[in-house]
């Protein structure tokens, strides 16, 4: 099994608006295969898809319709967006020489974007199972989706 690898969360600054404390996110470079264009992604445990934006879809190009559509709730808006299936490799954290890691999964493309800073949120289908996510005080681990069945048998 590949290296966990492992992330320290980002401050993308909306803490100081809502609260006394940083907000930390869970964020993860990410882009179409091959590209060099890369955006940050948060990791969302109760969203129920990824979501992307349309500046993102823009830059992965081609996308494959699925022909269904969803309602989601997102930044404390509901927004209906159309589902694709895409490709996405998911970047190693800085100091890293792994290639990245692809995966395809569904996505939903909503409009407007409800968060600065990002242009990609993780959910449960598509990609939390497809990747382990290992939540930490100080940060957080990436590793496939087996991982956590290895390490805690369910069974």
């Amino acid at each position: 099994m590949p290296d966990a690898w492992t992330y320290r969360y980002t401050d993308f600054g909306e803490g100081r608006q809502r609260a006394p404390f940083a907000i930390l996110r869970a964020a993860i470079p990410v882009s179409g295969p091959g590209s060099t264009i890369s955006f940050s992604a948060l990791t969302d445990t109760g969203g129920p898809i990824t979501v992307i934006s349309r500046s993102f879809a823009n830059v992965l190009g081609d996308l494959v319709p699925t022909d269904e559509e969803m309602t989601l709730r997102v930044g404390g808006a509901s927004s209906t967006g159309a589902l694709f299936s895409v490709q996405l490799d998911l970047h190693p954290p800085t100091g890293v020489h792994d290639a990245p890691r692809r995966w395809d999964g569904p996505v939903a493309v909503i409009e407007p974007w409800p968060h600065t800073g990002t242009a990609v949120i993780f959910g449960q289908h598509g990609f939390l199972d497809a990747f382990t996510v290992t939540f930490g005080p100080t940060g957080f681990a990436l590793e496939p989706g087996g991982a956590f069945d290895e390490r805690f048998a369910t069974g």
